[in-house]
């Protein structure tokens, strides 16, 4: 090999061996613990040289797409959360009381029936005959005692009183009157009727089949609302109040929130689970909670008025502080500007909301009014200023009052 190709290698080797020594100073560097300046601006700066994917904020040409929620002031609540399963409201078991072949079932398990609808038809035809005996049986009575009293209405009105209460025990009227009432009664029951509107549950009965007194027909039951008895931490349960509002969802019915209040608070612990019982009632208008659901219910538990709060997910830890991305609209009303890092100290929070307060040091972090729009999706690489894109704008901004003569 000639001497210069030998130079050649050499060089391309040294300078090799410098460009490793440069990476693994770097890499070693990155390592440290990041520094923080006390200053939003600057510690933002300082944190884009460390990421790449943070720089890419810098270019003038790109507004990063971003999600934002307004930041509330108003009553801070502290939730309180707990489990349980869905029963019904009301639910009546109905029974035959009088025995013969079934002779209609107009309905089927599961359909929805109203107050007083049949649910199922005893054949009456025996029932209907043994009326007609006791109609007989009175009508005889009232003849025997139609001719007792016959001539009395000229007597005094103690004697004709007396004599015609006599002659009623002497003719039998009220016994045949009480079998003839009786009679009429069962003649009703071979109608099975539903006592409520709701649905039909656990229907025995078919067309054809014979019942006896006492034998199980069907369930009704009132779907419109529903309780779900929860389970409180005997530590949550003085927060909880009748009358408090309360939401709940469940496993079953995914991505739904049905609305309530509570109804109960049983003041007794369970010593085994620590928990006491609370009873939460449920709109269910449309039947979609059905009895034994499980369920996970928020009840409204202590409520602080006049508090500063955003999204959790608005709040990112930088440099070992919680800091903001507060939203600067280029022009008012814009849907692009900057996001502006902020830095905040953090009181109560709740499952989806966190108050921010003043700094108990005194220091400039930043305590906003309420209004203000800040960064809940996206802003997790941003730097300070960075251009970006509210991409849920439309959401933000409130509705136009419309005019007296409704035009906007």
């Amino acid at each position: 090999m000639k001497a210069r190709h030998w130079v050649t290698l050499i060089v391309l080797l040294v300078a090799g061996a410098a460009v490793v020594g440069i990476f693994m100073r770097l890499n070693e560097e990155g390592e440290d613990e990041p520094q923080s300046f006390g200053d939003a601006a600057a510690d933002s700066v300082a944190e884009a040289v460390r990421g790449t994917a943070s720089a890419a904020a810098f270019a003038t040409d790109i507004f990063l797409p971003v999600e934002g929620a307004v930041i509330q002031r108003d009553t801070f609540v502290l939730w309180v959360t707990a489990s349980g399963h869905a029963a019904s409201l009301r639910q009546a078991p109905l029974h035959a009381e009088v025995e013969g072949p079934v002779t209609a079932v107009p309905v089927q398990e599961g359909g929805l029936v109203s107050a007083g609808q049949t649910l199922a038809r005893i054949d009456p035809a025996l029932y209907e005959l043994r009326v007609q005996g006791a109609e007989a049986g009175v009508k005889r009575a009232q003849a025997e005692y139609d001719d007792r009293v016959l001539f009395d209405d000229q007597l005094p009105d103690s004697v004709r009183m007396a004599r015609a209460e006599q002659a009623r025990i002497r003719v039998g009227l009220d016994e045949q009157e009480a079998a003839l009432s009786e009679r009429r009664y069962e003649l009703a029951k071979t109608r099975i009727v539903a006592p409520f509107s709701g649905l039909v549950a656990n229907l025995s009965v078919a067309q054809g089949s014979r019942v006896r007194a006492g034998d199980s027909i069907a369930t009704v039951v009132d779907l419109s609302e529903i309780d779900i008895d929860a389970g409180v931490l005997h530590s949550e349960l003085p927060l909880v109040e009748v009358g408090r509002q309360a939401t709940a969802t469940f496993p079953a019915l995914p991505g739904e929130v049905f609305q309530g209040r509570v109804v109960s608070v049983n003041p007794l612990i369970d010593a085994e689970t620590l928990t006491a019982r609370v009873t939460v009632r449920l709109s269910n208008p449309e039947a979609r909670i059905v009895p034994g659901m499980p369920g996970n219910v928020r009840i409204a538990g202590r409520q602080l008025e006049d508090r500063t709060f955003v999204p959790k997910e608005a709040v990112v830890e930088r440099s070992r502080r919680q800091v903001v991305f507060v939203f600067e609209p280029g022009s008012p009303g814009a849907e692009t500007g900057r996001a502006q890092w902020e830095y905040v100290t953090l009181g109560l929070e709740n499952d989806t909301q966190v108050e921010i307060i003043p700094s108990p040091d005194g220091d400039d972090t930043f305590v906003p009014a309420g209004g203000e729009v800040v960064l809940i999706d996206g802003h997790a690489t941003l730097t300070h200023d960075a251009q970006v894109r509210i991409e849920n704008h439309s959401d933000l901004v409130a509705p136009a009052e419309p005019a007296p003569d409704g035009s906007r």
